[in-house]
């Protein structure tokens, strides 16, 4: 699992103590520098997309084989689904949608957007709705474009520049990750009890409920030890950082304790005041996409006797884990959802395709472009203020024949 866990609080191994009350705009105590790539190498934080080289270690590496490995082997069973399809019927049912389904899809995605940023907006004080909004839109741009933390460096400069402090945002962000695995990980149970409740219940689904619950019920379990104070959260730490050294030597319990113990200590209040309606949000999030995904089927022509409401649902939720994948699974969740609702065959198969073609528009296009509108007003308007934050003042200058004294 990879995001801003590994990115923000555990990745770095050249993390060094600072006291918050000393600077109100550094970064969070346990947390990475957000100026520092996870080797700790410098980054420029206005640039938002430079990245020091690094050599990647052997988990990074292996979990890098199996990700690429799962979207080729999707991409590989997609590509066949796609070679037999009628395109010119695929392109005449996107084309069929008229100019008021195109306003109902577009407010099902701001409604969405409204979801995906509200988290931030509760775990940062003062952010609020709007500047989360920005925030959400332009880093999801940038980690389509650059490798991570490139996304972390970004939203790090627009909260510098609109006076937030630093550790505030790099607290924020982490717990935003955090509640979103679990509800990535967690949509697989819904989607499971869904299919008990209206009688479409397959071995398949409950494998994959009960491997991906698992891993939401350990980020609910490490969220729920957070708010229970420094100790218990240094106490676990110690104790999953033992474990972990047993395939990994260079883990030190006493970092990760340490670690630990600094981060919880800035965060969790915030957790504790807001991680049930962020949590919430984030399932509205995964629900409104599901609808997104039913609406976006239905104006392609897909019949609700061939994909019922809760048969369309039930095959995102299922398949929602795959959203990790590179460009939220492009392909390989396609292929899954088609596959769950027996359209990849039969005569609804270019309909359907045409569905997930305006749902993938929808979804991940819309989005992107609204990101790039909001990376330039926050040029426009912020440049200068994250500039002048950056650059430090030039040297007073001496007179003439004379050495400047430090």
């Amino acid at each position: 699992m990879q995001g801003a866990v590994q990115r923000v609080m555990l990745q770095s191994d050249t993390v060094e103590e600072v006291r918050v009350e000393d600077d109100p705009t550094g970064p969070v105590p346990g947390a990475m520098d957000p100026e520092a790539t996870p080797s700790g190498d410098a980054v420029d934080p206005d640039a938002g997309l430079g990245v020091a080289p690094e050599e990647p270690s052997g988990r990074a590496l292996l979990a890098m084989t199996l990700r690429i490995g799962v979207t080729v082997a999707g991409l590989w069973y997609f590509s066949r689904v796609v070679r037999r399809i009628d395109w010119a019927q695929v392109w005449e049912a996107v084309r069929d949608i008229t100019f008021a389904q195109s306003v109902v899809l577009l407010c099902i995605v701001a409604v969405r957007q409204v979801f995906n940023a509200a988290p931030l907006a509760l775990f940062v004080p003062r952010l609020g709705l709007r500047r989360a909004l920005a925030n959400d839109l332009s880093a999801n741009l940038v980690a389509t474009a650059a490798p991570p933390p490139a996304d972390v460096v970004l939203r790090i400069a627009m909260i510098r520049s609109w006076r937030i402090p630093v550790a505030d945002g790099v607290g924020g962000i982490t717990l935003n990750t955090l509640t979103y695995y679990v509800a990535r990980f967690g949509a697989p149970v819904l989607g499971l009890l869904l299919a008990f409740a209206v009688g479409q219940v397959q071995p398949s689904f409950a494998y994959t409920a009960l491997v991906s619950g698992a891993i939401s019920l350990a980020v609910v379990i490490g969220l729920a030890i957070a708010t229970r104070g420094e100790a218990a959260a240094s106490k676990a730490a110690r104790l999953v950082a033992t474990q972990v050294r047993r395939v990994a030597s260079k883990v030190n319990p006493d970092d990760w304790a340490r670690r630990a113990t600094e981060f919880v200590s800035h965060v969790s209040d915030r957790l504790r005041a807001r991680s049930l309606s962020a949590g919430a949000c984030q399932f509205g999030l995964v629900l409104t996409e599901a609808l997104l995904l039913l609406v976006s089927l239905r104006f392609a022509g897909v019949p609700a006797s061939v994909a019922t409401a809760a048969s369309v649902f039930i095959a995102l939720l299922i398949s929602y884990p795959l959203t990790a994948l590179p460009f939220a699974g492009v392909g390989v969740l396609d292929a899954s959802v088609l596959a769950i609702l027996g359209l990849d065959q039969g005569p609804y198969e270019a309909t359907a395709v045409a569905g997930m073609v305006v749902f993938r528009t929808c979804w991940v296009l819309v989005p992107l472009a609204l990101g790039t509108m909001t990376v330039a007003w926050w040029r426009r308007t912020y440049g200068a203020t994250v500039e002048e934050a950056s650059d430090p003042p030039d040297p007073p200058e001496a007179p003439r024949g004379e050495p400047i004294t430090p």
